[in-house]
């Protein structure tokens, strides 16, 4: 009866590896180059919009990409993103911008910058987590601009995007005080930072 049992055992041992072979691992994708731009609507000269709200707005224009400190320039099919719209877009870069037919900007002063990346890369928009939001506010804390002051990050709004389909965030766009002088925040816009293993980065 023992060895019965014991042959039992070993072909369930047998059987159960080879129903659950180890998964192989998956080298994680490189990240890819990140370029910068600026969004243009091209729409006639109009009073500043000075709303404190997220405020988009559908239309086309042209997204000028800004040549790297580092690097080759865009060139080819690109992805633009906009990471507090969740909004992406597909173009060709000609003469260093893209053509959009169908964008969106937000009215708010400062707010019309945007992320270009090469052709085929997966977006994904995240909330940011808890974790990232303080990692960011930190990276951030240490702008000259913004002279360490904690009041200039009060109001600031933060957008992830996951680019390689682990579920976790890899760039992030703000928006908020840019520089801080005198007491108060002398101009708005936005910081594009990419993850570095356990740190966030600024995009220049």
């Amino acid at each position: 009866m023992r060895a019965a049992l014991t042959v039992v055992l070993i072909v369930a041992s047998v059987r159960a590896g080879v129903a659950a072979p180890g998964k192989p691992k998956v080298a994680p994708r490189p990240p890819p180059p990140i370029w910068l731009g600026v969004f243009d609507p091209q729409l006639p000269v109009h009073a500043p919009w000075d709303g404190e709200a997220l405020t988009p707005v559908a239309h086309g224009g042209v997204v000028r990409v800004l040549a790297p400190q580092r690097g080759p320039a865009a060139q080819g099919d690109v992805v633009i993103v906009h990471p507090l719209l969740r909004k992406t877009a597909t173009g060709a870069v000609d003469r260093g911008a893209v053509a959009v037919a169908d964008f969106a900007f937000d009215q708010r002063d400062g707010d019309d910058s945007v992320i270009v990346l090469p052709a085929g890369t997966p977006v994904a928009f995240l909330a940011p987590t808890r974790y990232d939001e303080l990692a960011i506010r930190q990276t951030l804390g240490k702008v000259e601009m913004l002279a360490g002051v904690r009041r200039a990050l009060q109001r600031l709004e933060i957008a992830t995007v996951d680019l390689d389909g682990d579920g976790k965030a890899d760039l992030a766009s703000t928006y908020g005080c840019t520089a801080w002088f005198d007491g108060a925040c002398q101009s708005k816009g936005q910081f594009v930072l990419v993850r570095r293993g356990a740190r966030w980065m600024i995009v220049e």
